[in-house]
């Protein structure tokens, strides 16, 4: 599902591309934690989708046949592995070639840049919608990118927004044609690369580590007490 090219300029590129919604399961987070430690060499890395889909989040096929420990399992899972993302000490970029929506907001919030593909696009956090309550680890990401006075309209009814609405609020932080979405996207990361390795490893260290390890510290006790809402 994630195709791995090495540029000559020392940022990695990974593509998600299941031919269908992207959607995550516990392969994917398996997958994606693989990826990021075999780029472990590079100076940045680009997560990008395949166009006009970056990812619909969670697959709700396999959520329909979960029983309340294998929901607990995928919902653990999915936070350690996003605040993977949101902590990585290399520059990661997101390259949202299309709908970003449930987790798919999530995974380009926690990117350190987000480019969105502008175009008939849908991003949000729907997990109201579907009988969800936001957990803890995804508010934290939330809280870190979404403009505060946004937060309440957007989460609470699970609303979706346009690409250029998904930059205004917070979710990406970049628009572009959707044809050229990638090479914005790398461009972005080959600028950050520029940056002293240790210094911005350090520096998001200190800016995200402490509401990482808040959100993170009782995650299992979180989602058993989300499922026990629904």
């Amino acid at each position: 599902m994630i195709t791995r090219t090495a540029g000559g300029d020392g940022v990695a590129s990974l593509v998600i591309d299941d031919g269908k919604a992207n959607a995550f399961d516990l392969a994917f987070f398996a997958e994606l934690d693989a990826a990021l430690d075999e780029c472990a060499g590079d100076a940045a890395v680009v997560l990008a989708g395949r166009p006009g889909m970056f990812s619909a989040g969670l697959n709700v096929k396999v959520l329909a046949t979960l029983d309340p420990a294998g929901m607990h399992e995928l919902l653990v899972a999915f936070g350690l592995t996003m605040h993977r993302v949101w902590l990585e000490p290399r520059p990661v970029v997101a390259a949202v070639t299309g709908h970003a929506v449930a987790g798919g907001t999530i995974l380009a919030m926690a990117c350190d840049h987000a480019v969105a593909a502008d175009g008939d696009f849908r991003w949000g956090l729907t997990e109201t919608t579907i009988g969800f309550a936001m957990p803890t680890w995804a508010l934290a990401i939330a809280r870190g990118n979404v403009r505060t006075d946004r937060l309440d309209d957007l989460i609470l009814p699970g609303a979706t927004v346009g690409p250029a609405d998904a930059v205004g609020c917070g979710y990406a932080d970049a628009l572009a044609p959707a044809d050229r979405v990638l090479e914005v996207a790398l461009e972005r990361a080959r600028q950050l690369a520029t940056l002293p390795r240790a210094t911005y490893a350090e520096t998001k260290r200190r800016l995200r580590g402490p509401a990482s390890a808040a959100a993170l510290a009782n995650v299992a006790e979180d989602i058993t007490g989300m499922l026990a809402a629904r």
